[in-house]
């Protein structure tokens, strides 16, 4: 379920809906589209959204998250424009998903946004609780991660 409105469409249904969570102003966003790219309102703060993509060789999951500067080389978000809220939705099978809720101050800190002090980045590997990564900076980066994930 990689494209944006069917993975919201989904997500709302099984996720949002029941906890009387309203979207608002839901937008595709083409740059990212692969990893089913979005942004929208809820409970009013700001989202981007992604779905993140199983790689065939390594445990977790790669998502993308870069936009097109004026000269339309990619670049990582700014925290300046960041949205307050960076969801990134895995899915382990058709039935089993969940989601890490990145606030923009947690991804600064993890500097996957630029800042004057940080360069930021324009992909991550997410390590879902189902994820049994092995390696010393796989197992570090999904305990920063866990926190965030439902």
């Amino acid at each position: 379920m990689k494209d944006f409105y069917s993975a919201v469409t989904y997500i709302n249904e099984m996720m949002y809906e029941p906890n009387h969570l309203i979207l608002q102003s839901v937008q595709e966003e083409k740059q990212n589209a692969k990893y089913g790219a979005g942004t929208f309102q809820i409970a009013s703060r700001t989202v981007r959204f992604r779905v993140a993509n199983t790689t065939p060789r390594k445990v977790g999951q790669f998502v993308a998250f870069w936009e097109k500067d004026e000269n339309d080389k990619n670049q990582p978000y700014s925290y300046e424009e960041a949205p307050d809220l960076f969801v990134i939705t895995t899915f382990k099978n058709t039935h089993e998903f969940g989601q890490f809720i990145f606030p923009k101050e947690v991804m600064l800190h993890q500097d996957m946004i630029s800042s004057s002090s940080t360069k930021g980045k324009m992909a991550l590997r997410v390590y879902p609780s189902w994820d049994h990564p092995t390696s010393k900076q796989a197992l570090k980066t999904q305990q920063w991660q866990l926190p965030y994930f439902c």
